[in-house]
């Protein structure tokens, strides 16, 4: 029997679950990674230090990336 998933991991700029700041998904079969993606996201809001110390991201990082609109289209065309 096959065992086909994929994981996604995201992490917020602050106490606000919807301020995704990165997002990363990875794809299994069979406990073996195939492939992965990520991306910056740019959550127009602040960070809040310790998140920052948590993920070491913080506005620098992402003042050049896509918003959630255009990495979500990403997403869905990286089938």
């Amino acid at each position: 029997m096959e065992n086909h998933y994929f994981a996604i991991d995201v992490e917020t700029a602050n106490a606000d679950y919807s301020r995704i700041c990165q997002v990363g998904v990875a794809e299994f079969e069979n406990g073996n990674i195939l492939r992965t993606w990520k991306s910056y996201v740019n959550p127009e809001q602040y960070f809040d230090q310790f998140f920052v110390n948590v993920h070491a991201i913080d506005q620098d990082t992402v003042k050049d990336a896509p918003k959630i609109p255009e990495v979500l289209e990403q997403l869905m065309k990286a089938n």
